[in-house]
């Protein structure tokens, strides 16, 4: 079987190839690797002499349903790696499609940095074997999936990655659960924000705007200060909110609340994670409620969100 993905690995000194539709844009030459969440390299791998033949791809798995994996996708984990090195929330279905040796990381809590190092160990040693290597990751690697640390890390090794994007859960979790981002006369634009900066602090949160959409990642272990963040960023206290939990998994579920009672909601429905957070108007676009649609197109003010968990 022809191997229709497979690219020719980019050298330091090559230019960029056009023929690739995965190939990613140059970094900014103005990007340092010396911070506190920074990837380290030891002496030697910042020493290598040129590298052998190892390609990489830097890989988005999607929210989890196998189905939802993209082409390039599938066929580089069953018929292209060497070997797959993944993150712990890649989903069981899409691992069992994996024909290679796997390693899956432990980047549970207390344990992300080790976890991430030793993935760039097992990585560097697969490249200097010359093996082709599969960077799997959950949703899309560079929708707050330090994708862009990663690729710049092989970058500085010599190794150019081949990015494969994922459907993001922040895209397609609200759809799963019939949660349109944009809807005529309602939300006009939406926002991605990360519930959790660097270092475990507390992002900015982003101005109340009526017709917008926002969702948040990684907010739900801090959903009640999250939400007092809201009130004080003058989000209504009746602004429906929607949490969905393990997008595209079958026993995906969507709790429904506002701004004033989703933690209340939160707590007696017992969340179970991952999870993403939905905040605005359109989380009740498709309300089979006339009354609830209805009140969806006027001020901000109108309408107030049902309290309802749905099994999807």
């Amino acid at each position: 079987m022809s191997d229709h993905i497979n690219n020719h690995r980019l050298n330091t000194h090559n230019t960029h190839n056009t023929n690739n539709p995965y190939d990613s844009p140059p970094a900014s030459p103005q990007y340092t690797t010396h911070g506190l969440n920074s990837p380290t390299l030891s002496s030697s791998q910042l020493h290598l002499s040129p590298p052998s033949l190892g390609e990489i791809k830097l890989i988005g798995a999607g929210p989890g349903d196998p189905d939802l994996l993209t082409m390039a996708a599938y066929k580089a984990i069953t018929t292209w790696a060497d070997i797959v090195l993944a993150d712990k929330l890649v989903s069981k279905e899409i691992l069992s499609l994996v024909k290679c040796p796997l390693f899956v990381a432990n980047k549970d809590k207390g344990c992300q940095a080790s976890g991430q190092q030793e993935l760039f160990e097992r990585a560097t040693q697969a490249l200097k074997e010359g093996k082709k290597v599969v960077r799997l990751k959950q949703g899309d690697p560079f929708i707050f999936g330090r994708g862009g640390e990663e690729f710049l890390f092989f970058r500085r090794l010599g190794y150019e990655a081949t990015i494969v994007p994922g459907l993001s859960s922040s895209i397609a979790g609200p759809l799963l659960a019939q949660i349109p981002l944009t809807h005529r006369g309602i939300a006009s634009q939406f926002l991605v924000c990360t519930g959790t900066g660097k270092l475990d602090t507390i992002p900015d949160m982003p101005t109340y705007v009526a017709h917008r959409t926002t969702v948040f990642l990684m907010a739900l272990h801090r959903l009640e200060d999250l939400v007092q963040d809201l009130l004080k960023a003058g989000y209504p206290t009746d602004l429906p909110v929607a949490i969905v939990e393990r997008a595209s998994a079958k026993d995906q579920r969507c709790i429904r609340a506002t701004v004033e009672t989703v933690v209340q909601t939160l707590k007696e429905a017992k969340y179970r994670p991952p999870g993403i957070l939905i905040v605005g108007w359109a989380c009740d676009a498709l309300a089979q409620d006339p009354e609830q649609l209805g009140g969806l197109t006027g001020a901000a003010g109108g309408a107030s969100s049902a309290m309802m968990v749905s099994e999807d």
